[in-house]
């Protein structure tokens, strides 16, 4: 998925009045035209060109991400939406409390946002300082808007877009505009600074988001198939997370195998002493650090390396060991949370010839 572009669409505030003085600011304004527009934008601060398709949908999109932002804020999550001044992301203009689809008329249809004015903004408009909306949205590779962000677009004067009435209009009200309704104004150089300073927000759409992790092939994705993939990909993950915890559970086994094979050919465990072997591999699997401790301290006798099972002159000192292992069983049965030093220690104290 190419990187997310965040682009401004500029068009009129149509407002038209006889006076000189505006006295009531409008309750909604055009969002974006209706129809297709091509634009200069930027993606990674470069700048690019392409078709934005404005339709009933668009409308839809931007609610469903205003109305979810505006709950986030309710909620104490995170910001209220709002227009500003220039894109500086700064004073908020208005707060825009709903996004509707208002038909094709390139003047009073569109994509319309129901605001409520900041005192700012309504003295802007009423003192005539702007005279243009530029909204803030993000599209996909196929120009369709899947999404914006908390600042949703400011009050600006240089238009990317002249495609309806401008604010303060030129005779009476339903007169001809001055500017062309029909063709957009391509985007000068000196305005892409307005928008290649906005960086790719996260808050998109979830098919947005799971075609960027490629998770899913299209942005326009079903909610079966969006379904099939998470459902997919935590049954991936669920394999993975197995296996995984299978090599590791044989790594510790194989480890601890072969320091109980140290601790025999260093005389510390009898080779026939079965017992021993399962009690320090337990040990050792459960708390390898403090297994390892506690083994090294054990008496070692050299003697051991060549005794076998059937090497019966060595027997006392096989019987020894075994009792040796046997205490410390006991001591960590009946201190199972303590470490094996301190088991050693106990046991150590509580049958001192035994470990002499």
């Amino acid at each position: 998925m190419p990187t997310a572009i965040k682009a401004a669409l500029t068009t009129d505030l149509a407002i038209s009045h006889q006076s000189s003085a505006i006295t009531e600011c409008p309750k909604d304004i055009q969002y974006m035209p209706p129809g297709t527009h091509r634009i200069n934008a930027s993606r990674a601060g470069k700048p690019v060109a392409l078709e934005i398709s404005v339709d009933a949908a668009t409308a839809d999109t931007l609610n469903a991400f205003l109305q979810a932002q505006l709950t986030k804020a309710t909620e104490g999550n995170d910001d209220r939406p709002f227009f500003d001044f220039n894109h500086e992301d700064r004073e908020a203009a208005a707060w825009p409390t709903e996004f509707y689809w208002a038909g094709d008329d390139l003047k009073t249809g569109g994509v319309r946002a129901k605001v409520d004015w900041s005192g700012a903004g309504q003295t802007a408009v009423q003192e005539k300082t702007f005279r243009r909306f530029s909204p803030t949205f993000i599209p996909d590779k196929e120009g369709k808007v899947i999404s914006s962000e908390t600042n949703m677009g400011g009050l600006v004067n240089r238009a990317a877009f002249k495609s309806i009435q401008p604010l303060f209009a030129k005779g009476a009200p339903g007169s001809p505009i001055s500017e062309s309704a029909t063709e957009p104004q391509t985007v000068s150089s000196g305005l892409l600074p307005q928008v290649s300073h906005l960086k790719s927000h996260p808050s998109m759409t979830i098919q947005a988001k799971l075609h960027a992790l490629k998770l899913i092939d299209s942005v326009d994705a079903s909610e079966e198939s969006i379904v099939q993939a998470i459902e997919a990909k935590f049954s991936e993950l669920e394999t993975e997370n197995r296996e995984l915890k299978k090599r590791i559970e044989e790594a510790i086994q194989a480890r601890a195998t072969s320091q109980i094979e140290a601790a025999v050919n260093a005389g510390r465990i009898a080779p026939a002493d079965e017992d021993a072997k399962s009690f320090w591999l337990e040990s050792l699997i459960r708390d390898e650090a403090k297994a390892v401790k506690a083994l090294e301290a054990l008496p070692s006798h050299p003697v051991l390396a060549t005794v076998t099972a059937g090497e019966d002159a060595q027997s006392g000192l096989l019987d020894k060991m075994t009792l040796q292992t046997k205490k410390l069983a006991e001591v960590h049965a009946a201190n199972p949370q303590a470490d094996f030093q301190t088991v050693f220690a106990k046991a150590q104290n509580e049958a001192p010839d035994l470990f002499r």
